[in-house]
């Protein structure tokens, strides 16, 4: 799919504007597919595997709040998993039909606290990439404690994961300070729809243990561990993830 075919846009929802890139047409026959980014990035890290997609595939790549233009509270609070499960149910109230999320690194937590909060009678499949359903100690993407040294690790690790547009640093340190504690062990039995983990064998921001640990603890999902791949599939080999995102719909 030509780089010329993803489209950028804006949609006002319940928790305030979301940026967005877009690709594909909706269809009655199919699922949209929705990507969630991670804590530091935004929907522009999904766009080498919207380039490679199939016309076919409705995608929708949101920007949560604080990233790219979309809405931008200033308080820390506002950064939970609560605020951007929020935002995605808000987003995706305006589909149609059922939806695929995808999610990846702090995104799958996302998607976790989505199921936890709206359940999955919308959804037609789940996607978890170099996830974790609870970051414990060693998933460890910022050391610093204060919102301060957050933000100013901020720039070196998205130099390491090849980030081209990054969030604002305050919404990192709000979205890290959450995403530190959080625990959904207990929802990924709660998962009632097909499921996909992709996980690299060599990530040293989430470990393959973690990735491991969610396909165990979801009945029937299925585990793509990647030889040689870090923490970002997405930069690693884009076209190897939209082909298995495709198959995996395929499969719906």
């Amino acid at each position: 799919m030509d780089a010329e075919r993803i489209r950028t846009g804006e949609r006002r929802v319940a928790t305030g504007m979301l940026t967005e890139l877009t690709a594909g047409a909706p269809s009655a026959e199919r699922p949209t597919l929705v990507l969630l980014h991670g804590i530091q990035g935004s929907a522009s890290a999904w766009k080498p595997l919207m380039e490679r997609l199939s016309p076919e595939i409705h995608a929708l790549a949101p920007n949560l709040r604080g990233r790219a233009g979309s809405h931008a509270p200033d308080l820390l609070e506002a950064y939970g998993l609560d605020g951007f499960a929020a935002d995605v149910a808000a987003y995706t109230a305006g589909i149609a039909g059922p939806f695929v999320l995808a999610g990846w690194s702090m995104g799958v937590l996302v998607s976790l606290e989505y199921v936890a909060r709206h359940g999955c009678g919308r959804l037609a499949g789940l996607v978890l990439v170099g996830g974790t359903a609870h970051p414990g100690t060693e998933c460890r993407w910022f050391a610093g404690e204060t919102p301060e040294r957050i933000a100013e690790e901020a720039a070196r690790r998205a130099e390491a994961l090849r980030l081209t547009e990054t969030a604002a640093p305050f919404a990192v340190a709000g979205s890290w300070m959450a995403v530190r504690r959080a625990d959904h062990r207990g929802t990924l039995a709660a998962v009632s729809v097909p499921t996909l983990v992709v996980h690299g064998a060599a990530d040293d921001q989430c470990p393959l243990s973690h990735g491991r640990a969610i396909a165990d603890a979801i009945a029937g999902a299925e585990l793509e561990v990647w030889e040689g791949c870090g923490h970002n599939p997405m930069a690693h080999d884009p076209q190897r993830l939209a082909d298995a995102l495709a198959a995996f719909m395929a499969r719906l």
